[in-house]
């Protein structure tokens, strides 16, 4: 039996901030394939002028990612073995880049120093329609007098039917 998933790849790069109390935002940067990003340009362009405008990007963010909220916006985060939550996104903004679809939102994720060590980000959609890549924007920071490495890692996570799944996913250590 053949099986057909995934439909749609998503290139996505994890950026941290911190503060002095610890991690402060993640900034989510989506790339969505050339073949699903044509037929998305072509719905969400209204005027197909090949730009998102601030009214399409209202109606992208209302249409086509809000609901997402549901879905913790295909993120994982775990602090050692224990699951994250996440809060809802803000700074939502679309755009297209070499014609493919961008989306790129924050997530005003909060963890003390103490649970900085060890955490991993992931992106992964559990029906295994969406198959994402995850990056690091950068591999390490200093901050507070604390360096943080960011590293790949692999997580093995169980799909709505496919079996456990292999994500590629982002490591937070302090060094």
């Amino acid at each position: 039996m053949a099986h057909a998933h995934p439909h749609m790849w998503i290139d996505g790069i994890v950026d941290v901030e911190f503060e002095d109390s610890g991690l402060s935002n993640v900034t989510v940067v989506w790339l969505f394939d050339e073949f699903n990003s044509a037929d998305m340009i072509f719905s969400l362009d209204a005027n197909l002028d090949g730009v998102i405008s601030s009214s399409e990007n209202e109606a992208i963010r209302d249409q086509a990612f809000s609901h997402l909220s549901r879905a913790d916006y295909f993120i994982v985060a775990f602090a050692g073995t224990r699951r994250v939550d996440i809060p809802d996104a803000s700074r939502f903004s679309a755009s297209i880049v070499d014609g493919r679809l961008r989306y790129e939102f924050d997530v005003p994720l909060r963890l003390e120093w103490s649970d900085v060590d060890d955490v991993v980000f992931g992106l992964f959609d559990p029906s295994y329609y969406i198959d994402f890549v995850t990056d690091a924007a950068q591999t390490s920071l200093a901050l507070s007098g604390r360096t943080v490495q960011l590293s790949d890692e692999t997580l093995t996570l169980e799909s709505e039917g496919w079996g456990r799944i292999q994500v590629a996913a982002v490591k937070m250590g302090l060094q």
